[in-house]
């Protein structure tokens, strides 16, 4: 066996004890928090206390953590799978969300991009709204902190 072929099969096979057999393994960080932040985007995370608070922008998906429909800046949308630039920029303009479901009646959000981006966000009900509706659109982009 050639050179090559060895080193084709030995990848192979490393790649075959690599896959994930059985239950998923736990987060190594189970309760991430910011450490350092740039421009309203976690930038560095802590996993043991002593963060500034909740992780921002396209970090907590990293995280395994959900992007709040109604406060996540247009950059970091486009961490989502199937949402270039122009498309976060619309679902932006399409605020407040009342819900995720909401997002379907954006311009480009089809049930195929709705089903692959549904689970990673979610919208947080505001103090004082007593219905699910959201008084009003968000001044600036903060990232889930007013």
């Amino acid at each position: 066996m050639n050179r090559g072929r060895a080193a084709l099969w030995l990848a192979g096979l490393l790649f075959l004890f690599a896959l994930p057999r059985g239950s998923p393994v736990p987060l190594a960080c189970p309760q991430p928090e910011e450490f350092a932040s740039e421009a309203g985007v976690t930038r560095h995370v802590v996993c043991h206390g002593g963060g500034r608070g909740p992780l921002r922008g396209a970090a907590r998906l990293l995280y395994g953590q959900r992007l709040d429909l109604n406060r996540t800046s247009a950059r970091s949308l486009t961490a989502l799978p199937g949402i270039g630039p122009g498309l976060a920029g619309a679902i932006v303009a399409a605020r407040p969300f009342a819900s995720v479901e909401a997002l379907r009646g954006v311009r480009g959000i089809g049930p195929r991009r709705f089903s692959r981006v549904a689970d990673l966000l979610y919208v947080e009900r505001l103090p004082g709204s007593r219905t699910g509706s959201l008084p009003g659109r968000y001044a600036g982009d903060s990232e889930g902190r007013r």
